[in-house]
Parts: structure tokens; sequence; C-alpha cells
């Protein structure tokens, strides 16, 4: 395992929602646990993000549940 940068925080551990609530991808800590060698999403092309077409606001990638990289 490899512990890499959180994309839905960019590393920050807060969540961009409400920026006093620790980011829940990463529990806060900045950083997730990947398999080894990281691999950077296909469906969101790492940005752990993905624009809803019902409300064209960002969402969590259901491919990568918002870490950015491949599981």
């Amino acid at each position: 395992m490899a512990m890499v940068k959180c994309a839905w925080c960019g590393g920050k551990g807060i969540d961009d929602v409400k920026l006093s609530s620790p980011c829940n991808v990463c529990n806060g800590d900045g950083y997730v646990n990947v398999p080894d060698p990281p691999t950077e999403c296909g469906r969101c092309g790492g940005t752990g993000k993905i624009i809803d077409s019902f409300n064209n606001e960002s969402v969590k990638c259901s491919g990568c549940s918002g870490t950015g990289w491949a599981r």
C-alpha cells in the first residue's frame, strides 16, 4: 500500500463544502492508502470529482470514492 494525497481535499484534510469539517474521504489526514503503485482513477482523471449532470455540481467520483486513485 502507498500513502498519497487525497484528491477530494487536495491534501488539506478539510472538507471543501464545510471548511471547519474534516474531509470525509481521508478523515482529516490529507492522505489516503491506495494499492501500490498508485494509479489515477480513470473515471475522474485523478480529481476525485465528477460533475453531476442533474444539478451541475461536483460530486464524489463513484469509481474512487473521492480519493482520486484507482483501488
